[in-house]
């Protein structure tokens, strides 16, 4: 497909969902846009405009597609059946549907109500909403855990702007998962176990084993940050420390990222590397699935999961070089699946956006950076230059604070996060193993700890962030249509034979 009707399609198809999410503006709209597409092409009589009809046409076609993919999403969720329950107490019988999302102090669990009783009755849920639940961390609950829950069930409320941030809608980042209702330390008790899906059931309970491994042989809070960037846990590290890691612009190596997933993906494919060029495909995808599932299957696991397996057909089929088509299709395919992520999961803007900047922007500045003679050390340079870039004007729309350190401290922090993760993958192995499971759990703390030394270290410079900035919607698309123009300017300057990426799985 030409690269025009290509991003042309999948542009309007994302219009279409902003313009539905904002404007409701129903089927009537697409079907609206499919009449007209129609039109143009039955009217188009003059030969040399076929080709500019049929891109209008399919322009319109996929804004259609668009309105119509978030009112079937719309269609999907179960919000007014527990409505009339909204401000009540209520007696319910539930599944843990999700991992249990620890902190310090609670934790949260996704329940899917199956059925809610009224006196001596049960009635049994046709729906089956979703309820996020903050219960103790004590006793703990597990993926697949059938509970009787007995609470007062509230609807979400947003939250309004705060300390120079913005009013979260907090109701629609819960609806994205399916989250229509809240229910906050209810009596809670386990009647059943083993209720979901038996894969994902054996994966978390292997990684309840690798983590019991982790915190036998490495103290606090080092474990936690190890078995953050290798597991994507979600214990905590304290609200304190987490706060210096937010501070230096290094939060997204304290659980799992599309950075360890691209690790743990070279990693897997050098292991399989004796095998022939197919199989190593093929043994390289299905380890990458088995992983990300074993973490959690969360939305950045999924996203990195997806770019990675998307990459592998790419080159199977022997066109790895076109790597902003990869990414495209790639978030194309995501919003498609959930909608409701392009406007109200800042997490996957964030994502794309980084993706985006290492695809389109490190060729165009890596150049200017040709005079740091160490290759690892000018990757990441640029890397974080890029990306730094790219995420900004988003991190100052939605929290209105910003890192001015975390340039440095990425630099710092970034190369030993493949150790860390090696180190500390090793430890898991070997804890069985007398001294050398202990040898092992030496050398990950001292990387570890070096890790938070160094967030420590940065935290405490002067004016390491800045926070209360006002940066409205206005100047966040003007930033980003003048980023925009600076990257197709400089691109159609490129030699047809110099724009095959070196991107590569």
């Amino acid at each position: 497909m030409s690269a025009k009707y290509f991003f042309g399609f999948i542009l309007s198809f994302i219009v279409g969902i902003i313009l539905e999410e904002v404007f409701g503006l129903g089927d009537s709209f697409a079907v609206l846009c499919v009449v007209v597409a129609t039109v143009i092409l039955l009217r188009q009589r003059v030969r040399s405009g076929v080709a500019y009809s049929l891109f209008v046409s399919l322009l319109l076609l996929g804004c259609a597609l668009g309105v119509l993919r978030v009112d079937v999403s719309h269609m999907k969720q179960n919000t007014h059946v527990l409505d009339r329950a909204a401000g009540k107490t209520i007696q319910a019988k539930g599944i843990v549907v999700n991992e249990p999302d620890v902190r310090e102090s609670y934790t949260n669990i996704v329940l899917e109500i199956q059925s809610v009783s009224q006196g001596q009755k049960q009635n049994v849920l046709e729906g089956m909403p979703r309820v996020l639940a903050r219960v103790p961390t004590y006793p703990t609950f597990r993926y697949g855990d059938e509970v009787a829950v007995t609470g007062r069930v509230s609807v979400p409320k947003n939250f309004p702007s705060k300390d120079g941030q913005r009013s979260f809608d907090y109701r629609a980042y819960l609806a994205k998962d399916g989250i229509s209702y809240e229910m906050h330390f209810p009596k809670i008790e386990v009647v059943g176990y083993d209720k979901g899906n038996i894969v994902l059931e054996k994966l978390f309970a292997l990684k309840a084993v690798l983590m019991k491994n982790i915190s036998r042989m490495i103290r606090e809070p080092e474990a936690a940050l190890g078995a953050g960037i290798l597991l994507g846990a979600k214990e905590s590290l304290g609200s304190d420390l987490l706060q210096k890691f937010r501070e230096t612009g290094v939060a997204h190596i304290v659980v799992l990222s599309g950075y360890n997933i691209a690790v743990v993906a070279g990693v897997i494919s050098r292991l399989v590397v004796f095998m022939p060029f197919a199989m190593r495909l093929i043994a390289s995808g299905f380890g990458i699935v088995f992983f990300a599932l074993m973490v959690g299957g969360g939305a950045t696991v999924v996203r990195a999961t997806v770019m990675a397996l998307i990459v592998i057909l790419a080159r199977a089929l022997g066109r790895e070089g076109d790597a902003l088509r990869v990414l495209v299709l790639a978030g194309g395919l995501m919003v498609f699946a959930n909608p409701m992520i392009l406007l109200h999961d800042v997490s996957f803007q964030l994502s794309f956006m980084a993706t985006l900047a290492i695809v389109v922007f490190v060729p165009l500045i890596e150049k200017y950076f040709l005079w740091v003679s160490s290759r690892v050390l000018r990757e990441i340079i640029i890397t974080t230059i890029a990306t730094q870039v790219f995420v900004f004007p988003l991190i100052l729309y939605y929290m209105g604070s910003v890192s001015l350190i975390g340039f440095v401290a990425n630099i710092f922090i970034l190369p030993v996060v493949p150790i860390a993760m090696l180190a500390v993958a090793l430890v898991i192995a070997f804890a069985w193993v007398p001294f050398v499971g202990s040898a092992l759990a030496l050398v990950a703390s001292a990387v570890l700890a070096y890790m938070i030394l160094a967030v420590e270290f940065f935290a405490r410079v002067p004016f390491a962030s800045l926070s209360g900035i006002s940066f409205p919607l206005w100047m966040l698309m003007l930033v980003y249509s003048l980023l925009g123009y600076v990257v197709i300017k400089k691109i159609s300057r490129v030699p047809a034979e110099n724009k095959k990426s070196d991107y590569e799985f």
